[in-house]
């Protein structure tokens, strides 16, 4: 391609001519091509440690008597610098001998070289890459012959620890690939590994291997160091690698590019040289903003800016960060949990400036946001911003996008409120409110008492702090929630804190028009539902009422339909049953949702891959915390058994609702860490008698008793345990909450995310690994291939369908056979039987193909699971000749035959004594095999033109009758 004119001092050095003119000269790079001279090795060597990498070809300019050269042409193939070279002798040397002056001549080179750069940027699309990048991406996939649909993310130059030998060289990170590539005095040194295989991504700091990081996968361990850039090239690997396990879990999250962010308007933001390090960074940035103020899982920060915020409960300025999405503002104080904000922009009506006022350098360069939102009449009040301008021209924007999302919304909510709309379950029905209200339990006086004294509390901070979702976020609140939340306000509180009520306002109407589809359809999720209504807190009188029990329905079908990936899990129902005492319907659903897909992430799919990955957290931070317990706990086998009955319903199971539901408040509140600090500290508080335990039996009947001994005599208002008088009181709730904060309160919530995308990597690859050997243990008994070669074919398959992002429909459902996970298309089909059959070869192939193909095809579902492939191949190649007849004849009998196979003959002189000699030998094909596996199988209801669904069964097990059938059919009638 053409480029701007630059001036070459030194034309010859690293480069060697291979074209010359008068005006012009090609030439390539030293060390690139066949070459194989010292100077091309130490060129090449060069270029690879020092990262010059200039593009391998180029044009220059100069004039007989000037030395100096000009740059105007480079290329990355001999091709393409061949067309420019062929376009300059076209269009600009006859051109050249009409000047008088060599200035004159230079001039009119470099101005045409110009002008054609403009124009072909005029035609192109702005690009998001930067040209030394292209340079480097198109280097890669050379390098390493992978598609052009793998993007490059970023580069980095570091050492890969060959044995005990370093080899400098640079390290490539894509989407699905991490790269090594050296060139060391002519010795090439290359490792590919895809992300999907790595088993644990780790940094090391030794003395052999300083400031290293370890990448291990199933067959090989790999070391690379680097001096610079570690932390950002660790950053990136684990963001890598942890997308490619979040598709292991789910085939639906793959990796798509937002291009919205090459129209932002940004300032002062760094330009990456790599637009998918940029959308890389932008996401892990988005994640820790909506995990820190519990947003939408749809929000992405749009930018942050630092400032102060003036809190109206004390009167200061507290120093801290704004933080900017599409709807909402946020702030978090410099020091920690001094105060935070959130502000949805859907209950914002203004955002202007505050003038600058002499007096009172604190509110210089001030802002001010006006409410709309009728809980919080109060404004906010933000100063210090630097570049003031630029916030409210940001503010203004994004609040002109969203209320123009917001009369929409309200626009769909109108039609569908219209009368004439009938539902479409054909029964009336209407949320219901929470049902504490509708089934009151027998008041107890010293209860209500006391929950009159926290409902007191809570009051005076709402009138000192706010209320709502734009309350302020204070230590003070922290301590109220620890005491637990009064009954009656749970609703708000939770819906606030847990950042579900900004999921309900983003989506008005959702929950009535889902409930509708869902209570119609047919599903295995509506079916396990029904089952366990009745098993939902059976002892509360709601739950004994019909009332009640269409609540639990609606609500847990509801999210079946929300969520299809996970549907229904058991536990569940028991989360959903308490959510309801004290919750509406639409909100008790919110809270639901928000806690399966933001909470709780995997928790409550069909492997339960999240409960298994906080397992191996909580077993880790034992290990840290209480070490001498770690080891009795493993020896026992308990912590796997301990983590699934604890977290999955947030220790409503295990212990008394009424105490359970504190740690709820706390869980809304803080997120998952919660139950983490519990979770240790009844650990500690048991470790001398669980040290004393012989088997996990009396283990966990320790535990069992303890945690029902939880007692809360400040919460059995709304929901009360049928023993609870009658139990054995080991400590309060309210003391189990404190301490557990007072004693491991330094866990924090980014702790325990970089905890779960470490173990997610283990588990699923555990889990990936252990689905691969049930599938060779379920298919090498049909005894075609031998363990290891079912092992090559798997994999083969596995990468096949990771490479092409293949989604497979039920791909973990547990009631199908391990190798449905595992299918192939007629495509690859076609291409590992041209592969690995001897059949494979020749005109008539793919014809062959795709007659297997579908008599392989059982189901007729256009694919081919991993058994049946298996199948497919071993009768075409490692069977004796007798299968390889049956499998031969069996492929070109009714229905198989191609209709003009049958309708089109071949023209012959006796066609007519042909054709009628055909119709007969086919019909009594197709009478004798009906005949012959009704007496093979003892199935006598097959019809006639039925007989391939059970056919590679025959031709597998078919008796010496069946293989002479077929012999028979070989030779004629």
């Amino acid at each position: 391609m053409f480029v701007k004119p630059q001036e070459v001092l030194i034309a010859n050095a690293f480069w060697e001519t291979e074209k010359t003119s008068i005006y012009f000269v090609l030439q390539h790079r030293k060390g690139h091509g066949n070459s194989k001279g010292i100077s091309s090795l130490l060129v090449g060597t060069m270029d690879s440690i020092f990262d010059t990498k200039p593009a391998p070809y180029r044009i220059l300019h100069q004039t007989p008597t000037s030395e100096l050269y000009y740059l105007v042409a480079c290329s990355l193939t001999r091709k393409e610098i061949l067309e420019d070279w062929e376009w300059l002798f076209s269009n600009v040397c006859e051109t050249l001998h009409c000047f008088d002056s060599e200035d004159d001549i230079t001039e009119f080179v470099m101005c045409k070289i110009e002008s054609v750069i403009a124009t072909r940027h005029e035609i192109e699309i702005d690009d998001e890459d930067t040209t030394s990048f292209k340079v480097t991406s198109e280097k890669f996939h050379r390098l390493f012959n992978l598609p052009k649909d793998e993007k490059l993310v970023n580069y980095y130059s570091c050492s890969y620890w060959k044995g005990k030998i370093p080899r400098q060289g640079w390290m490539y990170l894509s989407i699905n690939y991490c790269c090594f590539h050296a060139f060391i005095l002519g010795i090439d040194t290359k490792v590919c590994v895809r992300w999907s295989e790595v088993m644990s991504l780790d940094k090391r700091n030794s003395l052999i291997l300083p400031d290293s990081m370890q990448l291990v996968t199933r067959e090989k361990v790999y070391n690379f160091s680097m001096f610079l850039s570690r932390n950002e090239t660790f950053s990136l690997m684990e963001q890598l690698v942890d997308l490619a396990m979040k598709r292991l879990i789910d085939d639906k999250r793959s990796y798509s590019e937002d291009k919205e962010l090459l129209n932002k308007l940004s300032k002062n933001v760094p330009k990456k040289a790599s637009f998918l390090k940029r959308d890389l960074d932008a996401r892990a940035q988005s994640e820790a903003y909506r995990l820190m103020f519990r947003l939408p899982s749809t929000e992405k920060l749009d930018g942050s800016i630092d400032c102060t915020l003036l809190t109206p409960y004390n009167k200061k300025h507290v120093s801290g960060r704004i933080f900017l999405s599409q709807n909402y503002i946020c702030f978090e104080s410099r020091v920690k949990a001094q105060v935070s904000l959130v502000i949805p922009l859907r209950d914002v009506t203004l955002a202007e400036k505050i003038e600058t006022n002499m007096l009172n350098q604190s509110l210089d360069k001030a802002i001010i946001i006006t409410m709309s939102d009728t809980l919080n009449r109060t404004n906010f009040i933000f100063a210090q911003i630097l570049d003031r301008e630029f916030l409210i021209e940001k503010i203004s924007e994004l609040l002109s996008k969203t209320k123009g999302s917001k009369t929409k919304e309200l626009n769909d909510y109108a039609h569908s409120r219209k009368p004439e709309r009938i539902s479409k379950t054909g029964d009336s029905w209407k949320p219901q409110q929470a049902l504490m209200k509708l089934f009151p339990l027998s008041p107890i006086p010293d209860v209500n008492k006391k929950q009159e004294v926290k409902a007191r509390e809570w009051e005076e901070h709402f009138n000192v702090y706010g209320r709502g979702v734009s309350m302020y976020r204070t230590t003070e609140v922290a301590g109220l929630v620890l005491q637990g939340i009064p009954d009656h306000l749970r609703m708000d509180i939770w819906m606030s804190f847990s950042g579900a009520a900004n999921e309900k306002s983003a989506h008005p109407n959702y929950y009535r028009t889902t409930v509708e589809r869902a209570l119609v359809q047919q599903s295995t999720a509506n079916d396990e539902i029904e089952r366990d209504l009745h098993r939902s807190l059976p002892e509360h009188p709601a739950f004994q009422s019909a009332v009640g029990i269409d609540a639990l329905r609606r609500v847990l079908c509801a999210y079946a339909l929300h969520n299809p990936s996970i549907g229904y899990c058991q536990a569940m129902n028991i989360v959903a049953s308490v959510l309801l005492i004290y919750c509406n319907e639409e909100d008790a659903f919110w809270l639901l949702a928000t806690l399966c897909g933001n909470l709780l992430p995997d928790y409550y799919n069909t492997r339960v891959v999240g409960a298994v990955v906080d397992q191996g957290i909580l077993d880790e931070l034992t290990f840290e915390y209480l070490p001498n317990l770690h080891d009795k706990l493993n020896q026992l086998g308990m912590t796997n058994m301990i983590s699934l009955s604890w977290f999955l319903t947030i220790f409503l199971c295990v212990m008394p609702y009424e105490s359970a539901v504190n740690i709820m408040d706390c869980f809304f509140y803080d997120g998952a860490k919660v139950i983490f600090q519990v979770a240790l500290m009844l650990l500690e508080w048991n470790q001398e008698d669980l040290l004393r335990c012989r088997d996990e039996g009396e283990a966990m009947q320790l535990l069992a008793k303890y945690l029902m001994g939880v007692f809360n005599d400040e919460g059995r208002g709304a929901i009360r345990n049928k023993s609870y008088d009658d139990q054995i009181r080991s400590i309060s709730v309210q003391v189990l909450v404190y301490e557990a904060y007072r004693k491991y309160g330094s866990l924090t919530t980014g702790q325990i995310e970089r905890l779960r995308l470490k173990h997610r990597l283990k588990v699923v690859q555990e889990l990936e690994d252990t689905c691969e050997r049930n599938v060779l243990r379920c298919v090498s008994g049909d005894g075609f291939f031998t363990t290891e070669e079912l092992q090559d074919l798997l994999a083969l398959v596995r990468e096949e369908i990771i490479r092409e992002k293949k989604c497979i429909p039920d791909k973990h459902d547990p009631s199908l056979q391990p190798y449905e996970a595992y299918k192939v298309d007629f495509d690859y089909f076609k291409i590992l039987f041209a592969a690995l059959s001897p059949w494979g070869k020749g005109e008539t192939a793919e014809s062959l193909a795709a007659r297997i193909f579908m008599l392989m095809d059982q189901n007729r579902d256009g694919f081919l699971n991993f058994r049946e492939l298996a199948t497919a191949l071993g009768l075409t190649c490692a069977v004796d000749a007798a299968h390889r007849l049956k499998l031969l004849y069996a492929v070109h009998l009714p229905p198989l035959l191609h209709m003009a196979d049958i309708e089109a003959p071949a023209r012959h002189e006796s066609g007519a004594e042909i054709a009628a000699e055909a119709s007969e030998f086919f019909t009594g094909v197709e009478e004798s095999v009906g005949e012959t596996l009704n007496e093979e199988l003892e199935s006598p209801g097959i019809a006639p033109f039925q007989w391939q669904i059970v056919l590679p069964h025959v031709l597998l097990y078919g008796s010496s009758a069946t293989v002479h059938f077929f012999a028979n059919l070989a030779l004629g009638p």
